[in-house]
């Protein structure tokens, strides 16, 4: 099991629109400290459009087909940007001191 968080984006690229929902959770995270691994998981259904039923594997692993989706460490999931943003506001990622 990974230690790292996997968050579940959508395929539109950040510079496009001013605040997608997956652009939020990513900021979020960011603003908070996580290290994150992204994966876009919605090639050909941008923004959610026209979605039920295709995305079977984000279903299973989230409960829902909407992103962005957090993935936690212990196999959890955070679904959507509002509540991405809340996690990452009420855990902030602590730094590791380096020994050196």
């Amino acid at each position: 099991m990974s230690d790292k968080l996997t968050l579940y984006v959508c395929n539109v690229d950040q510079r496009r629109l001013k605040a997608p929902a997956c652009r939020r959770a990513q900021e979020a995270l960011r603003a908070s400290g996580h290290d994150f691994e992204k994966v876009a998981f919605a090639k050909g259904h941008p923004f959610g459009l026209f979605t039920k039923g295709h995305r079977p594997e984000l279903k299973a692993l989230s409960g829902q087909e909407q992103l962005p989706v957090l993935k936690l460490p212990d196999g959890s999931t955070v679904n959507g940007a509002a509540n991405i943003a809340a996690w990452a506001e009420t855990n902030p990622s602590v730094p590791v001191p380096h020994n050196g």
